[in-house]
């Protein structure tokens, strides 16, 4: 009975170390499993100019051998006799891009609150499909509606859909009443985990984690104890946590202080940072811990232009939330050496101009102070280094995933270059060429 339980327990250690989580599978309908999909067959680029995403200069006529999904060279001269030859002369390569910050099941302003979860997620998976057209192959999705984003990323991993790679926090967690419950108040689970006090806040980080969260996201308000809880219980799993800074509810409150000190590892959002007075102490204490902020300069563009005068003019006397002063916060940003991510604040409605706002966000950053150069940064290896993925993504290195896109436009020179893609290729494959 001993060697039985023995011989049990080494198989199932067996299988522990061959899944990975993260791994994409398809299914095979004769064997009835789940089997790794054959490796793509090599690609070789040649003669293009290489900006790798680390903001070293760029390089002209490189020769780029990915292999197994893999980026085996940038260096390569030798070509395999089995790979695909890409001339990218003229063009340009650059790593594939990220959105650190979009809600694909939120379905605004269109009374999707009333839409089930499966149309949700059908048009999730579109939208997903989108972001590869204009050369985002990562998206990070901060809160979704109810569970639909933790099924949609087991779907992606098992192979049932394609689109940009999906990592999820699920529904936000947030105290009773608190962002964004009062968009569906007849129904506040639909968009967040409700949770007061601090055991709460570690019971809701646990659900998460058993669900399939990549991160865990807090909304406010939240006291100094809850926040605290949620940064030990997620640490105890290895997941970062992100806060949205900002809203009407809490702009005049500590929330941005709090996060800053309980030691969260991402800044959403960027609407105040507190009183003028505490701004700069503030700044430097993000830059010293190494927060990163994605700044979502679009949104606020957006939501500032769509209110009306008397409301504008109450934000801009009562909160100093204006344009400039958004631009203003976001140029004292980086002027303090804070690492800023690409995040677009996008929902579904947005699928068939996501282009458009993703070019909206590069160029706010760029009015923010951040060279081109530092905007691609910001889009790749800044975001992949948030997620604690550089590792794998963000940047065109030997042995990273191969995620990449060709332009044929020098981006240095205009943005715009990188939302029109002539080729995008993620995990060693081509899944989108401009036509």
């Amino acid at each position: 009975m001993r060697i039985l339980l023995l011989f049990s327990l080494c198989l199932l250690w067996c299988d522990l170390q061959a899944f990975d989580p993260d791994r994409t599978f398809v299914y095979d309908s004769e064997a009835e499993v789940f089997v790794a999909p054959a490796p793509p067959d090599p690609i070789y680029l040649s003669g293009g100019t290489l900006i790798d995403g680390t903001g070293s200069p760029a390089r002209s006529n490189v020769g780029l051998l990915l292999r197994h999904g893999r980026i085996e060279s940038v260096r390569a001269s030798d070509v395999p006799g089995d790979a695909r030859v890409i001339d990218a002369t003229g063009m340009w390569i650059l790593p594939g891009m990220f959105d650190m910050h979009a809600h694909i099941t939120f379905h605004w302003p269109s009374g999707a609150h009333a839409e089930d979860d499966i149309l949700n997620a059908t048009r999730a998976e579109r939208y997903l499909e989108s972001y590869q057209s204009i050369g985002v192959t990562t998206v990070r999705d901060v809160a979704s509606k109810h569970r639909i984003g933790y099924s949609l990323k087991r779907s992606q991993r098992m192979g049932f859909i394609g689109g940009a790679r999906l990592y999820v926090s699920g529904p936000g967690i947030t105290v009773t009443g608190g962002h964004p419950t009062e968009l569906r108040p007849n129904e506040p689970a639909a968009y967040a985990i409700e949770a007061d006090g601090a055991t709460m806040m570690r019971k809701s980080v646990r659900a998460a984690v058993r669900d399939g969260a990549d991160f865990i996201k807090v909304l406010p308000p939240y006291t100094e104890d809850e926040i605290a809880a949620v940064v030990s219980e997620a640490g105890y799993w290895k997941l970062r946590v992100t806060a949205h800074v900002g809203g009407d509810q809490d702009l005049m409150s500590a929330t941005p202080r709090r996060a800053v000190s309980a030691g969260f590892d991402g800044i959403e959002h960027l609407y105040s940072l507190g009183p003028e007075d505490a701004v700069e102490e503030l700044l430097e204490e993000i830059s010293d811990r190494n927060i990163y902020l994605t700044p979502t300069v679009g949104h606020h563009m957006r939501q500032l232009g769509r209110m009306d005068d008397v409301r504008r003019a109450w934000m801009k006397e009562n909160i100093n939330y204006t344009p400039e002063s958004v631009l203003s916060l976001l140029q004292r940003a980086h002027e303090q050496g804070i690492k800023i991510a690409v995040g677009t604040d996008s929902n579904a409605v947005h699928m068939r101009v996501i282009g458009d706002l993703y070019l909206e966000e590069l160029n706010g950053l760029m009015s923010g102070g951040l060279s081109a150069m530092e905007v691609i940064m910001a889009a790749s290896l800044n975001a992949a280094e948030a997620m604690g993925i550089s590792d794998e993504l963000g940047s065109v290195t030997e042995g990273k995933m191969a995620d990449m896109i060709l332009v044929e436009n020098n981006p240095l020179l205009g943005l715009e270059a990188l939302v029109v893609p002539a080729l995008v290729i993620q995990d060693g494959k081509i899944v989108h060429e401009k036509r």
